[in-house]
């Protein structure tokens, strides 16, 4: 029997762990890291008054976060981010994703094991794409822009798009570029469409509610297509895998579609390793499988992507680590 490195992990630390999730998420519901930045002080009531509180609220939650290591408490009633806090703020998309976007199903993941109920209005797709673009903003922009930077393209689809954030924040760096996403939830979509008026980009990036599926099965959408020269999919391929009569002609009917296309940007979270090769538990990736185990999809590995982007002919770029565990971005050139 392979040992296991990994240490069990406490039933103290697994109650406190499930009460501080849903703590960082109340953080982020309430604006908090917004209002006290970097090396601070701030006093309880400033952050009440500029995070419209509660104050006896605002105490309670604040002092679970001291008890957590996130804040300290000075004597002269200010309280500071502390370096741990710091870190949670740079991770506070995957508590959006989880509590946010999933709590509910994970709170229903008994019944759903007793029974064949759906779980769908269980997820709340709003919070799922706020999370994710969080988790982009915080890990994978950079690295990102490494890609983008040196390639020469005019025009991008990006399929899951979510609430926008990546299309807005590359029209953004790139002026000359012009974009569509494409996304199957009205929450996302109405999200997205809210943010590119704000940000005056109208005439530059259309939000389509619509299933990926469909841009390929049917010619409504050519015209808005046909000049894509990139097409880009965050976090999604592993659904279209699962289709099993599309796997292996997926890119033959995404470059029938988009004629022009050049590249494929593909990111994707893979199955972790073993229990028996990790050292420690990664955030994100536990949940992650569980959650799709109970959604009916499969995750696939590393290995299983790299062989389906060679069947398909398509030449691997660049392939690199991509901010959240076991997440790689590739490069495809068509």
């Amino acid at each position: 029997m392979p040992v296991l490195k990994l240490k069990p992990i406490h039933p103290d630390m697994l109650f406190n762990g499930f009460v501080g999730a849903n703590v960082a998420f109340a953080y982020q519901q309430i604006g908090l890291f917004d209002v006290i930045k970097k090396g601070e002080n701030v006093t309880i009531e400033e952050i009440a008054v500029r995070t419209d509180s509660h104050l006896s609220k605002l105490q309670g939650l604040l002092k679970a976060g001291e008890a957590l290591g996130y804040f300290h408490f000075n004597k002269d009633g200010t309280i500071n981010v502390t370096e741990m806090g710091e870190e949670l703020r740079q991770m506070l998309g995957y508590f959006t994703w989880s509590v946010g976007g999933y709590g509910e199903m994970f709170r229903e993941l008994g019944n759903l094991t007793k029974s064949a109920q759906p779980w769908g209005h269980l997820r709340n797709e709003g919070m799922v794409a706020l999370g994710a673009d969080m988790n982009n903003r915080s890990f994978m922009e950079k690295l990102l822009f490494d890609v983008l930077d040196h390639l020469n393209v005019n025009s991008i689809a990006d399929f899951g798009c979510g609430n926008g954030g990546r299309l807005i924040t590359w029209a953004q760096r790139y002026p000359h570029i012009h974009g569509v996403g494409v996304d199957i939830s009205a929450d996302a979509i109405g999200m997205a469409e809210e943010q590119v008026e704000i940000h005056g980009l109208e005439n530059r990036l259309k939000m389509l509610c619509a299933n990926v599926l469909d841009t390929f099965r049917t010619d409504k959408f050519h015209p808005i297509l046909e000049e894509v020269e990139l097409v880009s999919s965050f976090m999604m391929l592993h659904d279209l895998y699962n289709i099993s009569d599309l796997r292996e002609t997926l890119f033959d009917r995404l470059r029938e579609s988009f004629p022009n296309v050049k590249y494929f940007l593909i990111a994707d979270t893979v199955q972790k390793p073993p229990l028996e090769e990790l050292e420690q538990l990664p955030i994100f990736n536990v949940g992650y499988e569980l959650l799709h185990n109970y959604m009916g999809v499969y995750i696939p590995k590393k290995e299983e992507y790299d062989e389906l982007f060679a069947r398909a002919g398509l030449a691997v770029e660049k392939c690199i680590e991509f901010g959240t565990p076991y997440t790689y971005l590739y490069l495809l050139k068509v």
